[in-house]
Formats: C-alpha cells, structure tokens, sequence
C-alpha cells in the first residue's frame, strides 16, 4: 500500500510549506502573549497553510470535492489582503489594527461575487485569477496610504527588522501577482508557474516566520486576564520601569522604543503594555513624553538653554513634535512657560 503513494515535487514542497505553516502556528501558540496579540499572524498562517494544502492534495481529491477550485482560489487570494494588516501589526506590534482598516478583507468577496455573477460558466476560472489579482493589488496599494506608520520604525532601536519585513511582505505579494499573471499569459506552462508560486509561498513562509520569531520572543506566563489586575510578577516589572525612569532616565535617548524597554525589562512587548496600561494608567508614548516634559519644564525654568536644545536633552529628535507634545501637557509654548516662570 505505502509503496503506491507517490508524490510529485511540486506536491512535497508543498507539504513542506504545509510543514513550515503548522510549525510557525504552534510557535506563535506556545509564545505570544496574550495570544490575541498574535490573531492576524496566526490566521494568516492558517490560511496560507490551507493554499499549500489544497495545492499538495490536487492531484488526489479535488475531483471528489465540489468547488474545490474556489477553495484553493480563495486560500491564495486571501494571502494580499491578510498582508495589509500584518503589515499594519507588525508596525504598532503591541495591538490589532483598528477595525477601520479591515475593509481590505471585502475586497475578494466582491471579486468572487461579481465575478459569478457576471462572467460566462466557461471563463468563470480565468476570470477568477484576474479579480483577484485585482482585489490583490488594490490591497498592497493600500499600503501606501499606511505608510506613515512604518517610516517611524527606522529610528527605532530594533525597529529596522520589522520595517524591512514589512517591505518584504509587499515585495512577496507583488512577485506573487506577477506569478498569476504569467500563468494567464502562458497557459502551457501553468504547471511550471504554479511550482514557482508554490516555491516563492514556501521562501516566504521562512523568511517571515524566522522574522515573527524575533518579534514575538518567549513571554513569562504571569497575567490574569480575568481580573485586569498585576500579579506579583508584574509588580516587580512596574518597580523595574519605574527605576529605568526615574533614576536612569532611558527616555532621554531619542530612539528609546517600547522594544527596548521590553528587553531591559526581559519581558514581551505584549506584557510589557499590559504592566503600563494597568499600573501607569497610560501608553508607552503617553509615559514616555510624561517624563520628558517634565524634566523639560526643569530645564526651562531653571536654566537659559534654547529650546531646541532642551528638546534634544530630554529625548525628543523632533522641535515640532516637542512643542506640540509640550503645549498639549502643559497649555503653554515652552516659550511661553519659561516667560510665566520667570515672570
């Protein structure tokens, strides 16, 4: 009986991409927390470990299945519109992205819907993969319009690995419409196309999970969801804050990030969130610039340092943003604030 199994090499890389899907699931699974923070990854890889599937087990039983087609369309498809908001998790890596960017997922419903609808019975496939190359590229252009969330990531420390994961996300996809393309332009060699779909799925799959490896590091179990209290542990990691604040002032380095305090404090940048929004009643941002103003405000009132540069000694690289986050804290101008101190 085993020795009538036979596979053929676009089937068993397939079955490795299957492999390679299951595995980064698992990881995710046993190392994010909480695990809502890692929803868009996981079904993103769930999904993209149905297209390997359902490509490794054509051969054998799509014939049996009604619509199998559609199934597989849908699984491949599926993959651009995921890569918006994974792009957009991976940007701000701490929360989902807000529901006002999941519009991007009703764009391969209505390729489907008007493609049925519309096309003739015979074309039905073939105007399938145009659509959704459409649904696709409308997608991946949507993220030109997100794009002021990823340039931040450059000036963080640790933020260059998920800014050019980002990229490498879009870089996939458009290689994987340009795939679909040419499996429409030359119908003879669909088969061979259809391997480098799969080869490029496969390469995508390991460059992206070892990337997500990084990002989401082995978290301590230590938070009771339930009560939206700190546990002992978590105490411990506010004291810890609370003393890289205070006394060593990290915040004065401009470039100090959420990641970074995360792995001075030897926790997930997940959990890390959940000890400042429980015990701090803030955001990392709101926290930050907290103490930052507040030695600003030192400095201006007992010192004759131009704003600029108490801006630069505090942590802020921008003059701009320093003088709206100060006017936003304080109502006043630094200007201002020196002059009524002075006064």
């Amino acid at each position: 009986m085993m020795d009538q199994i036979q596979f053929t090499i676009p089937e068993i890389i397939s079955l490795i991409g299957v492999t390679q899907c299951v595995y980064v699931l698992v990881y995710m699974a046993m190392r994010a927390r909480p695990l809502s923070s890692a929803f868009l990854p996981v079904l993103y890889f769930l999904v993209l470990g149905i297209a390997f599937l359902s490509d490794a087990v054509d051969r054998t039983i799509a014939s049996g299945i009604p619509h199998y087609f559609y199934i597989q369309w849908g699984a491949w498809f599926l993959g651009p519109p995921l890569s918006v908001l994974l792009a957009i998790q991976i940007a701000q890596i701490s929360r989902r992205p807000a529901l006002k960017h999941y519009w991007v997922l009703g764009l391969l419903p209505l390729a489907f819907l008007g493609t049925v609808a519309f096309s003739p019975p015979d074309d039905v496939k073939s105007c399938l993969v145009i659509t959704g190359m459409i649904a696709g590229s409308i997608s991946l252009l949507a993220i030109w319009g997100y794009r002021g969330l990823f340039s931040p990531l450059l000036a963080e420390k640790g933020g260059k690995t998920r800014y050019w994961l980002i990229y490498a996300i879009v870089f996939t996809n458009v290689s994987f419409m340009a795939v679909m393309l040419a499996s429409l332009s030359l119908p003879k060699a669909e088969q061979e196309i259809l391997l480098i779909r799969t080869v490029l799925g496969l390469g995508f799959v390991y460059l992206v999970g070892t990337s997500l490896f990084r990002i989401y590091p082995q978290a301590v179990k230590m938070t009771d969801a339930n009560t939206g209290t700190l546990s002992a542990a978590e105490m411990e990691i506010a004291r810890k804050i609370e003393s890289l604040l205070t006394l060593e002032k990290v915040y004065h380095e401009a470039s100090y990030s959420r990641a970074d305090l995360a792995r001075e404090c030897e926790v997930s940048e997940a959990v890390l969130s959940r000890v400042i929004n429980l015990h701090f009643r803030k955001t990392f941002p709101q926290l930050i610039n907290e103490y930052r103003i507040g030695d600003a405000r030192r400095l201006l009132k007992e010192t004759n340092a131009n704003v600029r540069t108490v801006a630069e000694e505090v942590g802020f690289n921008s003059l701009a943003t320093f003088n709206r986050v100060f006017k936003e804290m304080t109502r006043h101008t630094p200007g201002q604030y020196r002059q009524e101190k002075a006064a």
